[in-house]
């Protein structure tokens, strides 16, 4: 996990750099949402919230970008035979919003997930739906992973 957050760490000082991204593309947001896990091994699902930073890439019938995605357990997961666990997730995604007020968006990446059964690294993609308001987005969204297919994060955020 420490070699992935080196390398988003890295590339997103590097766009601090970048003259351009400074113009008005960069945006960043936070997310809230349950971690489903689809395993008659947990009782209780845990409840994620975590940052994102993104830049846009710019297309003609909407936006294309680049989003690197933070979470971390704020409440815990809890097994059927007791016991506790969290999750914590590092993503890197290509995200399409489609134009106007009311948009959707599909998105597709890399993410690593750190929890209940060990720690993986695989492909993530997602659909959602968003809504923008003066300089805010608040987009709903369903994350599902590959690198656990008993795994799905259900959001609502918001981003600048």
């Amino acid at each position: 996990m420490r070699q992935l957050k080196t390398v988003f760490l890295m590339g997103f000082l590097g766009m601090f750099a970048s003259g351009q991204a400074l113009a008005g593309d960069l945006y960043f947001g936070v997310k809230t949402g349950s971690m489903i896990t689809d395993s008659s091994a947990v009782k209780t699902d845990p409840t994620n919230a975590g940052v994102l930073i993104g830049y846009e890439l710019g297309v003609v019938l909407g936006d294309l970008a680049v989003e690197g995605e933070l979470t971390t357990s704020t409440s815990d997961g809890e097994y059927e035979g007791g016991g506790k666990f969290d999750l914590d997730t590092i993503a890197a995604y290509l995200a399409f919003r489609s134009a106007g007020p009311f948009y959707f968006k599909a998105k597709g990446g890399f993410l690593q997930v750190d929890g209940y059964s060990g720690s993986d690294t695989g492909v993530s993609y997602g659909i959602g739906v968003g809504l923008g308001i003066g300089i805010a987005q608040v987009e709903l969204e369903y994350t599902q992973t590959a690198v656990d297919p008993d795994l799905a994060f259900v959001s609502v955020g918001v981003q600048f």
